[in-house]
């Protein structure tokens, strides 16, 4: 176990420039969100400064195609750019299925920075995410790209924790209808439907503008719709204009402000939550009235409602907060 000094001297480390110190920061982090409170005073501080674009759409969309080609494009502008990809989780072993982003690979270089992670529960936006972009943010990257795994409650959580919102979107897989049932067409700041080079790609465009006809977000900005195909780096600078166009409207009508407190509220409410959890589950294990709750739920003689009332009181009574 690290030290607090060891700790601080690995951040300090990554603030400077080291990635493999960067490396192991995030491992700490992931391993205990209360590592983070020994290097607090030097990260947070830091923060708010990176331009933050969250990327979501439907599995196979080309969603890494299109942030590798995005990547490129800021790297030749001489912007540092750092890679948040959220991949599905094993069952088994709840670790990432698509860990390797083999597809991004190529725009690696020594000004980007790449994290895969698991989603962890049901396709929620984990924690961990939120903490590795405030370290990316400190250590002085221009722009941080969130990658979400495209299904599940994590579409509609990256609104509250990107600056811009990024919907990818493929042409004939009914996309659109889609879209409409999950929300994405209410989390949007653009909307691509990529694979342009697919037949269908005009109609799916229609669609999205007929469904985003009336729809206009805070401020009055209206959501931008592009066709574009990262595969074939065709539209993918249009989109980027429209990124740089989008961060301009909240810094100009103030709501860069707002968006970046929706994400600090939306940390502060995941680490609530994983907080109380991790207590739940060590109560459940080591506490006999606890054990006691659930087995009486287990065999009928306490309705749940009840149960978790009370266990939630032995949360508060034995957590000493």
């Amino acid at each position: 176990m690290m030290t607090k000094h060891e700790k601080r001297t690995l951040a300090i480390k990554a603030l400077e420039g080291d990635k493999l110190a960067l490396s192991k920061l995030i491992t700490l982090i992931e391993e205990s969100m209360d590592n983070f409170i020994d290097i607090a005073d030097i990260v947070w501080h830091r923060t708010l400064k990176a331009k933050v674009i969250g990327v979501t759409g439907m599995p196979g969309a080309g969603k890494s195609t299109l942030i590798s080609r995005l990547t490129r494009l800021l790297r030749k502008q001489g912007k540092k750019v750092g890679i948040v990809a959220i991949d599905p989780s094993s069952p088994i072993s709840g670790g990432s299925l698509l860990g390797d982003r083999i597809r991004m690979q190529y725009a690696l270089d020594e000004g980007v920075f790449m994290r895969s992670m698991p989603a962890q529960r049901e396709g929620t936006l984990p924690w961990r995410a939120l903490l590795t972009v405030e370290i990316l943010d400190a250590i002085g990257y221009d722009y941080v790209i969130i990658e979400t795994v495209g299904a599940g409650q994590s579409d509609v959580q990256v609104m509250n924790a990107a600056d811009t919102v990024i919907v990818v979107l493929m042409p004939g897989a009914g996309d659109e209808i889609q879209a409409l049932k999950a929300g994405l067409m209410e989390i949007g700041d653009i909307y691509v439907v990529n694979k342009a080079d697919k037949p269908e790609a005009e109609t799916t465009y229609n669609q999205v503008k007929f469904a985003l006809e009336n729809i206009t977000k805070s401020q009055g900005w209206k959501p931008r719709i592009l066709l574009a195909s990262a595969i074939m780096n065709k539209g993918v600078r249009e989109v980027l204009e429209a990124v740089e166009e989008h961060l301009e409207f909240l810094e100009k009508t103030g709501s860069l402000v707002s968006r970046r407190k929706r994400r600090r509220i939306l940390e502060l409410e995941l680490l609530v939550k994983a907080r109380v959890e991790e207590l739940l589950h060590k109560l459940i294990t080591t506490n006999s009235k606890a054990k006691e709750i659930v087995d009486n739920v287990y065999q009928g003689l306490l309705d749940p409602i009840s149960a978790s009332k009370k266990l939630l009181g032995l949360v508060l009574k034995e957590s000493k907060i």
